[in-house]
């Protein structure tokens, strides 16, 4: 049996929200449109959001605070070592389904522990992961919190330069409005920017 799973945002109500590495002002500023229209506000909006996801892609870490479900259909199968998303925050639930639909949930500390600083979580020491018979699909859950706070020292050191590379990316956005520059090298030398930028910063595991 092979270990697949899916992994998606927690779906809450209300739903969550972001607080991005940027405000609308400070955007605004840096930009030095002036006064600004309302679709450059709206516009600043958007752009905050897809240059962080872009730099998120890139760097390979959460950059604003985000709850996860990750559902697998085992667990413990091929390792007792689960890796979640980084930086880890925390991990809310742990619960299996077996096959008659009956739902358990786990303990952390007498079942479980939560490696934040590894980003993992694995049984407590000298035990396994329950043996079950599974649901046919998605018998695990589990629910954790990963991204830098607003106010983590990281963005006081590596995050400036993921910071950089965001603003040079809403630069674009707003001055291009297109993906691509016809009969210019600007792309190919943002493209170069952002990448140093984004993957040559250390991830924290």
């Amino acid at each position: 049996m092979n270990c697949y799973g899916s992994l998606a945002l927690t779906v809450a109500s209300p739903a969550q929200s972001f607080v991005e590495p940027f405000t609308v002002p400070h955007v605004l500023k840096y930009l030095d449109l002036g006064e600004p229209s309302a679709n450059d506000i709206d516009m600043a909006e958007g752009f905050i959001t897809a240059a962080r996801v872009e730099v998120e892609r890139l760097f390979g870490q959460d950059l604003v605070v985000k709850q996860w479900d990750l559902r697998l259909n085992t667990i413990g199968y091929h390792t007792q070592v689960v890796e979640l998303r980084t930086p880890l925050q925390s991990v809310e639930l742990i619960e299996y389904r077996d096959s008659d639909g009956n739902v358990t949930a786990l303990t952390e500390g007498t079942e479980y522990i939560v490696d934040t600083a590894s980003g993992i979580v694995l049984p407590v020491y000298g035990t396994t992961w329950p043996s079950f018979t599974p649901y046919p699909s998605g018998a695990v859950l589990i629910r954790f919190t990963s991204g830098y706070p607003a106010s983590h020292p990281f963005w006081l050191d590596e995050g400036q330069a993921l910071r950089l590379a965001m603003k040079m990316l809403i630069s674009f956005y707003f001055e291009e409005r297109i993906p691509v520059v016809v009969g210019r090298g600007i792309p190919q030398e943002l493209e170069f920017a952002v990448n140093s930028l984004a993957r040559g910063t250390p991830r924290a595991r």
